[in-house]
């Protein structure tokens, strides 16, 4: 898959295509992300949209990608994690994305890949659940 991205796909960059999301969610929608954990109600809800319009990852790659960004960026900021590289990550050898957030624990968490998973698969992929999974990972470890 071939993305048109604005800015370079690493971790340096994550923040600014979650910064992306931000403004698309507001230009296209009047929906307001604002990094909070509870904005990803509104974050999955758009993902659902694309569902339900019978888009493809293809279809809507960028989107996704901005999108899981933007998961991943309410990850850090709520859990106190960091974006870095996948090939410097636990996941290096399982998510094809350039980018993983890794939580102060240590666990890594595929934001990205998550976003893709919730169009494809649906409910079963929640985004808020993601980021309560990533919360246990850090009272439990």
């Amino acid at each position: 898959m071939k993305l048109q991205l604005r800015f370079p796909a690493s971790a340096e960059n994550a923040v600014d295509h979650a910064q992306l999301a931000v403004e698309a969610a507001w230009e296209e929608g009047g929906v307001d992300l604002d990094y909070s954990p509870g904005s990803l109600e509104l974050a999955d809800a758009q993902i659902e949209a694309m569902r339900e319009e019978g888009l493809t990852g293809e279809d809507v790659a960028e989107a996704l990608f901005v999108l899981g960004c933007y998961l991943g960026e309410v990850m850090a900021r709520a859990l106190g994690g960091r974006w870095v590289p996948t090939a410097r990550s636990p996941l290096a050898d399982v998510s094809p994305w350039p980018m993983v957030v890794v939580l102060r624990n240590g666990s890594a968490w595929d934001a990205i890949g998550k976003a893709y998973k919730r169009l494809e698969l649906g409910d079963s992929e929640y985004l808020p659940a993601f980021l309560g999974l990533a919360a246990r990972s850090l009272s439990s470890g």
